[in-house]
């Protein structure tokens, strides 16, 4: 096929999806790469320096993959490189499959030192890559090319499908430039800019708490809104009526991961938005019916990862008082635990009766532990179901089953919480049925702590609270 390594090359092309459409520009010049995509109002940049990486995501937050995101990308360049063929030891034939194009491929599990575990497709006739996927919340997050072509020397697929399992938000990439070999200048590869606070000395404010959820008093278009501040979602929310309220366009499409997985509305580009006169560097929320997932308060909208990225946010369960501050300026009160927020959620590892997994750290979550279904499997007679039967488990898309349950001792950092109460998801699909981690650590026992989450720099700090229990003297009912 006439192929060599260029030094440098870009391509350029356009994506559909999500109901609207947009372009990418990629660069890549040795061991330096840049992908910026524009779809409709959503812009996301990639940055790549050697063994580091950043993700800019479409509020202008900007994540250094540390954890499961960079495991993925070892995985990716080995896979890229073809240095699965040249180490046999880290391939596992799967099975033979066929593609909805017909075309026939071997599959395989690739899984190298350092990296996760992917999947892919090798095509019987050309012996091309035809499919890579891997593992991500509750079901395969799959790639499928085509079109392959070969441009002055290098080979590439010039269509990209890329998939979570539902069609209606399949995004398509489909190359129209390939440029190989032309100087690229160096300020392709300047380090991105994160949108931060600006706010000069901390401003602190008061926060409610109702019914084991917080909320915070938000600024938007001169009025007084009450939004849910949940470490655990995602994205920035607005409730429907909000945002028919504000004038705003809802555009475009998204699928929200919640109980069950759901279409939302659309999406908005954000007015300001302000917590205590600081003002957030927000440009884009989901829109959401909220009154089908918090049928017992008024809530406008939810302050999600976009707020805990863009600041350094501390939480005095005790003075019901939230402190916002730039990144990294906060004196350090407690115990520093280190966070991965690859997946654009505040992960930590833990134990859960003596077992090491990774949790979410999940304001949003009234209770004390949510365990999820494959972690009890993947560790037999550590968990005990009590005898009271199915409880129900509230969220984004409905409720699911699940099963009441005491955990005698959870780790988080240095300190033990113990006979947690618990609920034990028996959902395989949404946001319960997390493949890649063991449960979520909600508010019930978070409120224990004085707790201050310093994502940009990583860090997630504990300090017992006045009211500190760790629940040892407890009189658990089984």
């Amino acid at each position: 096929m006439h192929l060599r390594e260029p030094r440098t090359h870009e391509t350029i092309g356009t994506l559909d999806g999500l109901g609207t459409s947009g372009i990418f520009h990629e660069w890549q010049d040795g061991d330096k790469e840049r992908r910026d995509e524009e779809l409709g109002i959503r812009t996301e940049r990639m940055l790549r320096v050697g063994d580091q990486l950043w993700i800019q995501n479409a509020n202008g937050e900007i994540r250094e993959l540390r954890g499961i995101g960079a495991r993925r990308q070892v995985t990716e360049d080995f896979i890229d490189t073809g240095s699965f063929a040249l180490h046999p030891q880290t391939a596992k034939y799967i099975d033979r499959e066929t593609l909805p194009d017909g075309r026939g491929m071997y599959v395989l599990e690739v899984n190298p030192l350092g990296g996760e575990a992917y999947r892919i497709g090798i095509d019987t006739q050309t012996w091309l890559i035809d499919m890579t996927s891997y593992v991500d919340h509750d079901s395969r997050q799959v790639a499928v090319y085509s079109d392959y072509r070969v441009t002055d020397g290098m080979l590439i697929p010039y269509v990209e499908v890329d998939s979570s399992g539902d069609r209606a938000f399949d995004v398509t990439s489909r190359v129209t430039d390939v440029i190989v070999d032309k100087p690229i200048p160096a300020s392709v590869f300047a380090p991105l800019q994160p949108l931060l606070v600006s706010n000069a000395t901390p401003v602190t404010v008061p926060y409610e708490e109702r019914a084991g959820l917080i909320y915070a008093q938000v600024t938007i278009d001169g009025k007084v809104r009450r939004f849910l501040i949940d470490s655990a979602s995602q994205g920035i929310v607005f409730d429907v009526s909000l945002a028919r309220e504000l004038g705003l366009r809802i555009q475009g499409a998204m699928e929200i991961r919640g109980a069950s997985r759901t279409p939302s509305a659309g999406i908005v580009e954000t007015p300001a938005i302000a917590v205590g006169g600081v003002e957030l560097p927000t440009h884009v929320a989901t829109v959401l019916d909220l009154s089908r997932v918090i049928q017992t308060e008024r809530v406008d909208g939810i302050l999600g990862y976009p707020f805990f990225a863009a600041a350094e946010l501390r939480f005095d369960p005790t003075r019901k008082t939230l402190t916002i501050a730039r990144p990294g300026t906060l004196p350090s009160d407690g115990a520093q635990i280190e966070v991965d927020t690859d997946r654009e959620l505040p992960e930590i590892q833990a134990e859960i009766e003596g077992a090491q997994t990774r949790v979410v750290v999940d304001t949003g979550d009234a209770n004390e532990l949510l365990l999820f279904r494959n972690f009890v499997d993947a560790n037999p007679g550590r968990v005990m179901l009590t005898q009271g039967g199915a409880v129900f488990n509230r969220g984004i898309g409905g409720s699911v089953d699940a099963v009441g349950a005491i955990v005698d001792d959870l780790q988080i950092g240095p300190y033990h919480l113990y006979n947690r109460y618990t609920n034990v998801v028996m959902a395989t699909s949404g946001a319960f049925a997390d493949r890649n981690d063991g449960g979520n650590v909600g508010y019930g026992s978070l409120r224990n702590f004085v707790m201050t989450f310093d994502l940009p720099d990583h860090a997630f700090y504990l300090q017992r609270a006045r009211d500190f229990d760790d629940g040892h003297d407890r009189k658990i009912a089984q």
